[in-house]
């Protein structure tokens, strides 16, 4: 924010976590079903809404909860061990929050803040198949006639969340330089949501095709800005952390998971030395080592949260540096590897404990590996690993990749 802020006093994390794990108990009992069937989590996100956790990271003077940055996810990680999906589906949501929280208008922020703390719910449509750059939409936006606002047209894919939500957070091309940041109402006429998302994993989030057809926009709700320019933001490992929220919760799940499965055999026919597996020293080496790497990949998480804690608590104070948005960007991304291996490590492993058993529909254990592998192909970490190593051997700042990518995209065929 442009003036300084004093942070609240934060609320109480066992009272958010009193008031939230009846829900996510609910939200889990029904989860395997639910990925089953493909029965998208309408009801549940309703759930959460009527609960307030849309609004947990809003400023209670806003009417939210106040939460801090760790508090924030800490629960996520609990919600991501009650269903990956949600989490998910969320993303552009509490990302839009988290943008709204440091936006330099104050009256965009005191707009969109008590909306969020109302129960808006905002859903994410950036990215576009066939773009062969981020700066490059296919979808436009232009002057509506007679100077009435605006008008809005294309198609996005992975629309994470659109089909929950009340807005969408869009992106469109103004001209060859600029770009703008679109909010539409998903009720307005022309606005198109479709449910299909065909990938093997996260079936419920409702990353599918949203088509925008002359939509009108109003002024208020678009801002424009030119290609190629980042300013100092924690915004991308924001995003990023959410990814490595769900796949620690994933790996929490799988775990509790391959306990009750163990729990409930009663004949080992690999080692009759032990009737009960439970009590087979090689099985409780397999849960011992699924554990660990699960209680890695939340610590892990949790130390690149609080990295990129102390880039938004100086932004509070006024204080941020370019060192401290680094240091947030390089914990996150040296994290995503980490935990992406730990995650999809586990949720393989752990099918050592049973025989053919173990991958039957019934205990739905290949649902952890399934929406582990689709998370972790966003963002893909050789390109995070890449830019991790580019700052540890010459000094260069991760977001200056984003300015790179700008260039590259104004280049012939995109060359070097």
């Amino acid at each position: 924010m442009t003036e300084v802020q004093v942070r609240e006093e934060a609320p109480d994390l066992d009272g958010l976590r009193a008031r939230f794990g009846p829900v996510f108990a609910r939200i889990a009992a029904g989860a395997p079903e639910r990925e089953a069937d493909r029965r998208l989590p309408f009801e549940q996100v309703e759930w959460l809404r009527e609960a307030g956790f849309g609004k947990l990271r809003v400023p209670r003077e806003y009417g939210g909860l106040g939460a801090t940055l760790p508090q924030f996810f800490r629960l996520l990680i609990e919600l991501g061990e009650s269903d990956s999906n949600i989490p998910q589906l969320l993303r552009g949501h509490v990302g839009f929050v988290e943008s709204r929280l440091f936006h330099q208008d104050a009256d965009v922020r005191d707009r969109w803040l008590r909306r969020i703390a109302s129960g808006v719910l905002v859903g994410n449509a950036q990215s576009e198949q066939g773009s062969s750059s981020f700066w490059q939409n296919a979808t436009t936006i232009s002057p509506a006639p007679e100077g009435k606002g605006w008008r809005l047209s294309g198609k996005k894919f992975y629309s994470t969340g659109s089909l929950f939500a009340d807005w969408i957070h869009t992106t469109a091309t103004v001209d060859s330089q600029h770009s703008a940041t679109v909010l539409v109402p998903t009720s307005a006429d022309g606005v198109t949501r479709i449910d299909d998302w065909d990938g093997f994993g996260q079936r419920l989030t409702g990353s599918g095709t949203t088509v925008f057809d002359q939509v009108e926009i109003h002024l208020d709700d678009v801002e424009i800005y030119p290609n190629g320019e980042l300013p100092g933001t924690h915004l991308i490992a924001f995003f990023q952390l959410v990814h490595l929220a769900t796949l620690a919760g994933i790996g929490r799940r799988a775990v509790a998971d391959t306990v009750a499965y163990v729990r409930g055999r009663t004949r080992n026919l690999a080692n009759p030395a032990f009737p009960s597996p439970k009590d087979d020293p090689q099985v409780q080496e397999v849960v011992g080592r699924v554990a660990s790497a699960s209680f890695a990949a939340v610590a892990t998480t949790l130390a690149a949260v609080d990295a990129v804690d102390a880039v938004v608590r100086a932004q509070e104070t006024g204080t941020a540096t370019p060192d401290l948005y680094d240091a947030a960007d390089v914990a996150t991304f040296s994290a995503q590897g980490q935990v992406v291996d730990l995650v999809l490590g586990l949720t393989s492993e752990l099918f050592e404990v049973g025989g053919s058993s173990a991958v039957t529909d019934r205990f739905a254990l290949d649902r952890h590996w399934r929406n582990a592998r689709t998370l972790a192909s966003h963002n893909p970490v050789i390109y995070r690993s890449a830019i991790v190593g580019d700052h540890a051997l010459s000094g260069t700042s991760p977001a200056g990749a984003i300015g790179r990518s700008w260039q590259q995209a104004q280049r012939p065929e995109g060359g070097r």
